[in-house]
């Protein structure tokens, strides 16, 4: 019978494997659906309460120059939606809000931060999303889109 040099190893390799195929998955970028690298028109849906973010997210979609600006939603390709730690959401005159719901909010944003979402207009299904850190309506460490574009860098050099 042979000995084992390295007691434990049965177990810990296993165990090596997975963490690093569970960090490995963490760490790859969100991959773009077909839909989002289709796009080319954006309607922004400010759900943060901070115009100042709305007014973030235009100017850097004008430097950017990868959308071009919907005049509604009904003309969009996407929908970029912001959303906080806090849900505010304007409401049409004449249209009233249905009574506060009890049921918990899915995946709700951490305080500090805002989500950047790209969602398609006629099922109002998510089909990217990103965090950024914010405090209020100010921007901390970059630009809002930042992991946006980055997400459409990665997709480019995943082309080649």
């Amino acid at each position: 019978m042979q000995k084992n040099s390295f007691p434990g190893l049965g177990i810990s390799l296993p165990i090596f494997v997975l963490c690093w195929a569970s960090w490995s998955a963490w760490a790859q970028p969100a991959v773009l659906p077909q839909a989002v690298v289709n796009a080319h028109t954006v309607f922004i849906q400010n759900e943060t309460g901070f115009v100042e973010l709305e007014y973030a997210t235009i100017l850097e979609l004008s430097k950017w120059g990868h959308f071009e600006m919907a005049e509604s939603r009904q003309k969009a390709d996407l929908i970029i939606r912001l959303d906080g730690s806090s849900r505010v959401r304007q409401v049409p005159d004449g249209e009233y809000l249905p009574a506060a719901s009890t049921a918990p909010v899915e995946n709700p944003v951490p305080p500090g931060y805002t989500r950047i979402s790209l969602v398609q207009p006629k099922t109002g299904q998510a089909l990217w999303s990103g965090q950024h850190k914010t405090e209020g309506g100010k921007i901390k460490n970059g630009h809002l889109l930042d992991e946006l574009r980055e997400a459409f860098r990665e997709y480019e050099k995943g082309k080649r």
